[in-house]
């Protein structure tokens, strides 16, 4: 028996009452702690569920409020258990509601109150300081969700936010575990799941030649199973559970660019950088596009001392597809002085001169290539980009950068038709006077009041824009 066991077998219960209730009636937190231990939850979620769905009228939501408050008052007095019924009354009587309101008339107010329940709920819980028994029955609860709205196509994002914010310890962990293990036993053969690789008496795994890539059937069938699958792996993460991981994640990297990455990661962490490579790169090439940001941007870390040529051009990949200067500003970093202008008009010749002429202008101008991105602005025809960079290039060759943006201020004086666009031209006149208010402006704007006499709202603006 301990200290405090054997001194609270001493005190005499009238001495321990007094003593809890003054420490209560000075200490809302400890007040709280302690509802919260007696809480065992009187409320009966069927009932509140069936209350909420006879509220739900023709296009009409109940008011939830009136939930959210009374939740709010349990919380407040330690009840957590109890809130957390309500919440998840609310959530599971809108559930079969969220497809009848029409978003611009209530219907994502009524799908974030949904969201927000289902948030609620786990933190009520959390809240509760539970022990891991106690806990069990509402990660399985969650669970059950979470995997049942993967099958009927639902919402299982914001179960699986509820999940990870519910566990908070390793017992959690291992009991969210053993129950997407089970299931997955069920969807997938072991010999799928593991395969030959995996040795459960030793457990150790081997991975085999891993530029052989696996065979169509030993992939996963779909969306669904892969998000299992990578919600397991994050649990064997977060267990450490290293051997069961290496051995899913060698079996099963193709399906997706998640497990792929973590696998080449993990192959990484164990000094294995060739084996790692082959598998990143086998990402980059199964998946497309922004899925494979991270794929690339591991193989660039491990490209920066194995490969310079792939180095540089997964770099500039990056930057073209991304635009983070970062990016650029790495490359420069491990790029040798004279093979630097090469690499940035190789990113130039990449990047669209017509969507990403600004991108090309910051780079001539970071570069000091002033007569390329003057040549840049003047070619682009584009009203912005003469507006923007009037203050750094104007100086370069006021007359030539004068003419070019003329000739855009009057086709857009000819195109515009309303108001807003005769704002536009007169906020561009004022932009170009500012490289000097001499004849050739003035010829401009008594070419566009001439021209335009028959548009008294046009001579408006320009009288108010002060031209």
């Amino acid at each position: 028996m301990s200290d405090i066991e054997e001194t609270l077998e001493e005190t005499p219960p009238e001495v321990l009452r007094a003593f809890l209730a003054r420490e209560l009636a000075t200490d809302r937190d400890l007040e709280r702690r302690f509802h919260s231990f007696l809480d065992t939850s009187d409320l009966d979620v069927y009932e509140l569920r069936d209350e909420i769905e006879s509220k739900y009228g023709y296009q009409s939501a109940p008011n939830f409020t009136t939930y959210e408050d009374r939740a709010a008052s349990y919380i407040e007095k330690g009840r957590y258990r109890d809130a957390a019924t309500i919440y998840r009354a609310m959530f599971e009587a809108m559930h079969d509601h969220l497809h009848e309101f029409d978003p611009h008339r209530g219907g994502f107010e009524h799908d974030e109150t949904f969201q927000d329940a289902i948030a609620n709920y786990a933190t009520a819980i959390r809240e509760a300081n539970l022990q891991h028994e106690e806990k069990r029955e509402y990660i399985e609860y969650c669970f059950d969700q979470w995997f049942d709205e993967h099958e009927e196509g639902g919402f299982p994002q914001y179960f699986r936010e509820a999940l990870w914010e519910l566990c908070t310890t390793k017992d959690d962990y291992r009991y969210w575990q053993t129950l997407l293990g089970d299931r997955l036993d069920e969807r997938l053969d072991p010999d799928r799941l593991y395969g030959e690789k995996y040795d459960a008496d030793t457990e150790t795994w081997h991975r085999g030649d891993l530029t052989t890539h696996a065979d169509e059937d030993e992939l996963l069938d779909g969306f669904t199973e892969t998000a299992w699958l990578r919600g397991y792996v994050e649990l064997l993460d977060r267990i450490d559970e290293q051997a069961e991981l290496g051995a899913i994640l060698n079996r099963h990297y193709p399906a997706s660019r998640h497990l792929c990455l973590r696998y080449a990661r993990l192959l990484a962490e164990e000094g294995e950088r060739e084996a790692a490579i082959t598998v990143a790169e086998y990402g980059t090439e199964a998946f497309s596009g922004s899925d494979t940001i991270g794929l690339r941007e591991f193989l660039v870390d491990q490209y920066e001392e194995t490969d310079a040529d792939a180095f540089r051009d997964t770099m500039i990949g990056l930057f073209v597809e991304r635009t983070d200067w970062l990016y650029y500003e790495r490359l420069q970093a491990e790029t040798p002085d004279d093979e630097w202008e090469h690499a940035v008009n190789t990113i130039v010749d990449r990047l669209d001169s017509r969507w990403d002429a600004d991108t090309i202008i910051e780079i001539y101008l970071r570069e000091d290539r002033i007569e390329d991105a003057f040549e840049t602005v003047t070619n682009a025809r584009d009203l912005d980009l003469f507006e923007a960079y009037i203050d750094q290039l104007g100086a370069h060759n006021p007359a030539e950068y004068f003419d070019a943006y003329r000739r855009e201020i009057k086709k857009a004086a000819a195109d515009a038709s309303r108001r807003k666009y005769y704002r536009q031209v007169a906020e561009h006149l004022q932009t170009i006077q500012t490289l000097g208010r001499d004849r050739r402006f003035e010829n401009l704007v008594s070419f566009l009041r001439d021209e335009y006499s028959n548009r008294p709202a046009f001579l408006d603006k320009l009288e108010k824009a002060g031209i």
